[in-house]
């Protein structure tokens, strides 16, 4: 008599949860964002150099840490994507997005990079640019140049 009791308890329960699933389905697909075109637009994007050009640096075959700040700035909520290279290689590094809300921010990707500093060279050289993808956009730092040591 109980297991028959706990079943006709169940059986509303059951009911109303495969009655309600269809409806959440509907929201869940509405909200989603497959095929719906985001409305974030980047409206600037720009590469900074966080080491002073000119400061000299140890060559004795360790690699020189080189730091960059890559600033997007976009109006509008969506995903923007983003990652860097590093002089002339096309190998993507440290990828990466920001989620931006209403109205317009600007977001801040820290990137760090090792140049090889050869023993007995006379300086470090290098850049890095920051590619976002979906905009069709790279933006490319400034050569940078530290003296080596003698």
């Amino acid at each position: 008599m109980r297991r028959r009791y706990l079943v006709l308890l169940a059986a509303p329960l059951l009911a109303s949860s495969v009655a309600l699933a269809p409806a959440h389905v509907a929201q869940a697909g509405t909200a989603g964002t497959s095929g719906v075109k985001q409305a974030v637009k980047v409206t600037k994007v720009e590469v900074v150099t966080l080491l002073k050009p000119g400061e000299t640096v140890e060559c004795n075959g360790t690699p020189v840490a080189m730091a960059f700040d890559g600033k997007i700035t976009a109006t509008g909520p969506g995903t923007v994507r983003y990652h860097w290279t590093v002089n002339a290689s096309r190998a993507r590094v440290s990828p990466g997005s920001f989620a931006f809300g209403a109205g317009t921010s600007t977001k801040v990707a820290l990137q760090v990079v090792d140049m090889p500093a050869p023993r007995n060279a006379k300086a470090v050289t290098g850049y890095v640019t920051l590619h976002l993808p979906d905009q069709k956009k790279s933006v490319r730092s400034e050569q940078v140049t530290f003296p080596c040591k003698k």
